[in-house]
């Protein structure tokens, strides 16, 4: 039968100083530390098991495995299942047993990111390039903590690193492209994209990104590009945060556009709209109001269509056919009767004024 792992604490104070050398026995010392890591790995050795130990201050930790075990394949069980704090000293224990190997430096400096520890995390990561200037996850790794620390020009060189190590990983291209996006380098990032597409084609954030970026760069093309991956974003994630920028980025959109229409000016279609919506609001009340405005929203989860002119939506709070623009206008003044320091998502605030003078008149 086949020895299974095993995992055990041990406080410092009931540890036998006794089976330690003399000059070892101040707890909390280097020799100290040394010294019982060696103990357990002798006393575990004699049953052909290995003991992977971390000692603190308080406590000893044993990792105990049959000696056929990969340590790292136990922690690795541990990082997987989101047990990072309890991995980490494990892993610390490791680095130390083997400071040259690059898979328990990067993983262990992964965890230290993930634990917001960024110092530290650069630190092993860092150290792993160096051995292996290849290993494209751990360039990544240092892109990503000092990205996380807010260090966007420190980021880059690492992401570009990553890039050259191995150009098929969609991950380092998708990250690489974000902070050329935040840096202004809308076309780069565009070309990293469209290659993180390739290799992550049903990816939310590479899909969402290539959409950001193509909108960036701009023209009539790239624009009807990024409108068409807003809506696959839309329909194949639509509970995902990831949608819901891309429902912002699909309405922010619609309301440059509509503004371009006419001009910059206002609509008379779209006040008429809102007059309306504020009478009907007006005679039904706060709670019917609210019940017609959180409709409509729902309905706008799957996207309104402000350009087509056709009365092809439908109701059930309220009779009648509606086209995109007027479910829009019903919507936004629903939402700023409810709270009018709300963000809609789209600009009808003029209409919206003009709308509510016309009714005082």
């Amino acid at each position: 039968m086949t020895a299974k792992p095993s995992l055990f604490t041990l406080p410092v104070e009931r540890f036998d100083l006794g089976l330690l050398p003399h000059d070892a026995r101040n707890i909390g010392s280097d020799a100290f530390k040394t010294a019982v890591v060696t103990h357990f790995a002798v006393q575990y050795a004699a049953k052909r098991q290995q003991a992977v130990v971390s000692v603190n201050d308080r406590e000893i930790l044993v990792l105990v495995l049959p000696d056929e075990s990969d340590p790292l394949d136990f922690v690795m069980t541990m990082l997987q299942s989101g047990r990072i704090k309890e991995a980490m000293p494990f892993l610390e224990a490791l680095a130390k047993a083997d400071p040259d190997n690059v898979q328990i430096l990067y993983n262990l400096g992964i965890a230290y990111s993930e634990l917001e520890h960024f110092d530290e995390a650069i630190i092993r990561l860092k150290r792993a390039v160096a051995l292996n200037p290849q290993h494209a996850h751990a360039w990544t790794g240092i892109g990503v903590a000092y990205q996380r620390m807010g260090k966007r020009a420190q980021a880059l060189e690492p992401m570009q690193k990553a890039v050259e190590a191995d150009p098929s990983d969609g991950y380092a291209r998708r990250n690489l492209a974000a902070i050329l996006l935040g840096v202004g380098r809308a076309a780069e990032a565009l070309e990293h994209l469209r290659a993180a597409r390739k290799a992550l084609p049903h990816d939310a954030q590479t899909l969402y990104g290539l959409a950001s970026a193509l909108e960036t760069v701009g023209g009539e093309y790239n624009d009807d590009e990024a409108d068409e991956l807003y809506q696959v974003v839309i329909q194949k994630f639509p509970g995902s945060q990831v949608a819901e920028l891309a429902r912002e980025a699909r309405t922010k959109r619609a309301g440059k556009s509509m503004r371009e229409a006419v001009g910059g000016g206002l609509r008379p279609d779209v006040m008429m709209y809102i007059a309306g919506a504020l009478d009907t609001f007006s005679q039904v009340g706060p709670e019917k109001s609210r019940q017609i405005t959180m409709e409509v929203a729902m309905k706008g989860q799957d996207g309104l269509d402000i350009h087509d002119p056709e009365q092809k939506y439908t109701l059930t709070s309220l009779p009648g056919k509606f086209s995109g623009m007027h479910l829009v206008s019903i919507m936004y003044a629903g939402m700023k009767t409810i709270n009018p320091n709300m963000d809609v998502g789209i600009d009808l605030s003029a209409e919206y004024e003009a709308a509510k003078a016309m009714r005082c008149n």
